[in-house]
């Protein structure tokens, strides 16, 4: 495990306020000379440390050091979170909205090279909040689609749209005091894009009341195997050096996504 996953955003700092800047973390609470003075003694210090304790150990962790580094006293890392660099008019294509410009973050920590980026929060289970969520969703997601498409990126980046379960196909009050619609893991939808996938279609299909799988189930863990796929992870891999850990995925990739 190299990387431990960064959170960016908050109900009020988010990509959608004018105020919004880089999380925390990136940004140098030292001054920059200072910083490299500390380093240089660092430096001094670590031969050293190499001499008592594992060679190996200590050579990964000067490489993430040097690379933590690096990220906190240069500009790069700080680069793609400043929305203000994009015309106005890609920002408006995106969606002034906390959903649309975290999507258009997205698209630019790709760009810099980050390899996995998540942009959650959506969700609702009362049925009032769908008249403002799906125009966001709908906005966003198609902006992002054709931005990666227009800049050559699309084929290499692989957008997955998708939860953890889906929702009742009939709203009922379920003893609560507001209808909506509950847990549903039965039957759900996801929305994949890019990566070698082949779009413009439609796989499996429901029942008419969307409640239960008519044709072509997918399993979740199938989905992850696509997704592992397409990345070019083999689905054996087994990430704990005991090597008797379970593999990475225990399902089948849709390989007829890709043809």
């Amino acid at each position: 495990m190299m990387h431990s996953p960064l959170f960016v955003g908050s109900a009020t700092n988010h990509p959608a306020m004018p105020t919004f800047k880089a999380p925390d973390e990136l940004i140098a609470t030292v001054p920059t000379d200072r910083m490299l003075e500390r380093r240089r003694l660092l430096d001094g210090l670590n031969p050293t440390a190499t001499a008592v304790h594992d060679q190996r150990a200590t050579n990964d962790w000067q490489d993430l050091h040097g690379r933590a580094f690096d990220l906190t006293s240069g500009s790069e890392g700080r680069e793609p979170f400043e929305l203000h660099r994009e015309p106005q008019a890609v920002r408006d294509r995106y969606g002034m909205h906390p959903l649309g410009q975290n999507l258009l973050l997205a698209r630019r920590l790709v760009e810099s090279g980050v390899g996995f980026v998540t942009v959650n929060g959506w969700t609702g289970p009362s049925p009032y909040g769908m008249g403002w969520c799906l125009p966001c969703l709908d906005e966003g997601v198609s902006a992002l689609i054709t931005d990666l498409r227009d800049r050559g990126m699309l084929e290499n980046t692989m957008v997955v749209v998708t939860g953890e379960f889906g929702r009742t196909p009939n709203i009922n009050q379920n003893g609560g005091a507001t209808p909506g619609r509950q847990h549903w893991p039965s039957c759900f939808s996801s929305f994949v894009a890019g990566g070698g996938i082949r779009g413009g279609r439609v796989y499996g299909e429901s029942d008419k009341h969307g409640a239960y799988v008519k044709d072509k189930p997918v399993r979740p863990q199938d989905l992850g195997a696509t997704i592992f796929h397409s990345l070019g992870v083999p689905l054996d891999l087994r990430l704990a050096k005991d090597g008797f850990t379970r593999p990475l995925s225990t399902g089948e990739p849709l390989l007829d996504l890709f043809v």
